[in-house]
């Protein structure tokens, strides 16, 4: 099956731009070295920068910049310029911004000799596992443009799919907002019928939706900044193990896991790369340190005979349909569209179980809340009832 493909290409995807074939040329002109996973870091400085680049919404700011690369690159490659010649373009006013002083060390890596993919994986920070893999099978095998197309629009699929999420969390956001002022004015009408002084009500409601503000606002940060903790501590694997079992949020991790599986597995074998080494780039590029430890069974089952449907199976990375549909493309022998298909249908799958979680997490805040605001109008009724009957009886 690996002779088989070795000897075909994929075609390019669409930016917006009508499709041509790739020039080989770009990539093959000198030889290429397999791309080296580097050895996990036991500085906390980079674990913390790594987590960093990892957090949803600094992923979401970072975007515009990282596309922007890609698109350059791609545009420049079209157009005949050398890869040196447009990194050395790509990384101008290095001084000041940290991606491109990331694109300027690529770009000397590959002066020196290294390959392309190799050198990008030295920049994790910068460079997602799936697209270093996706520019490595591009890069390997001749069709570097056609693999910068495909990062291109998956990336903007992402993005998309991550405003989409944001979008749909506004109202329950809207919810809390309101329940936060209306507690708030409720605890200091309270405060006003116990006290018996009414003068200050605005200013005591102001301080009170203030307060409850900044506390949420900690909460906020908090969570946010629990994957930098986690970071500091070495605890980043054992996090990830134990996440997977969590209810919604695992399930998050296990459908963006099994969509890069499928992104870089379906790239690798449409650019012509033979299947083990597709499979070990496609296992690594999940982040999951126990696939990766499997990596060496699950190729030796490959050249022993079992089919991609069988060794997926055995590793476990994806579910019941997903799984269904690699053994028909196999059968059918369309194995890569319909691989890419799933990569996309897993991140979106992914992206709505996170907006579920959000609104659940939302929900259940919205609600205590609301709770807490209906217990306090009863007790501000029996305080003010109260009031009333002392006076009447004073």
């Amino acid at each position: 099956m690996s002779e088989r493909r070795s000897s075909r290409t994929a075609p390019p995807a669409s930016v917006g731009e009508t499709p041509e074939r790739p020039r080989s040329g770009v990539a093959s002109s000198r030889p290429v070295r397999q791309a080296q996973r580097p050895e996990p870091s036991s500085g906390w400085r980079e674990r913390v920068a790594r987590a960093w680049g990892g957090l949803p919404l600094v992923a979401m700011a970072r975007h515009r910049k990282r596309l922007s690369f890609y698109v350059g690159l791609h545009t420049l490659l079209r157009s005949g310029v050398s890869l040196s010649m447009a990194f050395a373009e790509l990384s101008r006013g290095a001084d000041k911004d940290p991606l491109r002083r990331a694109v300027a060390h690529v770009g000397s890596a590959v002066a020196s000799g290294a390959g392309l993919g190799e050198a990008m994986r030295r920049q994790p920070l910068w460079f997602a596992p799936q697209e270093v893999a996706a520019v490595e099978a591009g890069e390997v095998s001749g069709t570097l443009e056609a693999a910068l197309t495909g990062i291109i629009n998956r990336m903007r699929e992402a993005q998309q799919l991550r405003w989409q999420t944001l979008g749909m969390c506004l109202y329950p956001a809207y919810l809390l907002i309101a329940f936060i002022v209306g507690g708030s004015l409720i605890d200091v009408a309270t405060v006003s019928v116990n006290s018996g002084d009414s003068g200050n009500i605005v200013q005591g409601a102001l301080v009170a939706i203030l307060g409850r503000l900044l506390g949420l606002a900690a909460f906020g940060l908090a969570f946010f900044a629990a994957p930098l903790a986690l970071a500091v501590l070495g605890l980043e694997e054992r996090w990830a193990r134990w996440r997977l079992r969590l209810p919604l949020f695992g399930m998050f991790h296990r459908r963006s896991q099994a969509s890069r599986f499928c992104e870089v597995l379906g790239s690798s074998l449409g650019a012509g790369l033979d299947a083990p080494r597709s499979l070990q780039m496609a296992i690594d590029a999940t982040g999951n340190e126990d696939l990766r430890a499997r990596t060496g069974q699950a190729v030796q089952r490959l050249r022993d005979g079992s089919t991609f449907t069988e060794v997926v199976e055995w590793l476990g990375v994806l579910d019941g349909e997903s799984l269904r549909q690699v053994a028909i493309g196999e059968r059918a022998g369309r194995i890569e569209p319909l691989l890419l298909q799933q990569a996309r249908e897993s991140m979106a799958a992914a992206l709505r179980v996170l907006r579920t979680l959000i609104f659940v997490l939302i929900a259940l805040l919205v609600a205590y809340l609301f709770a807490t605001s209906i217990v306090k109008i009863f007790a501000f009724q029996s305080d003010y009832f109260r009031r009333v009957e002392e006076l009447s009886h004073g």
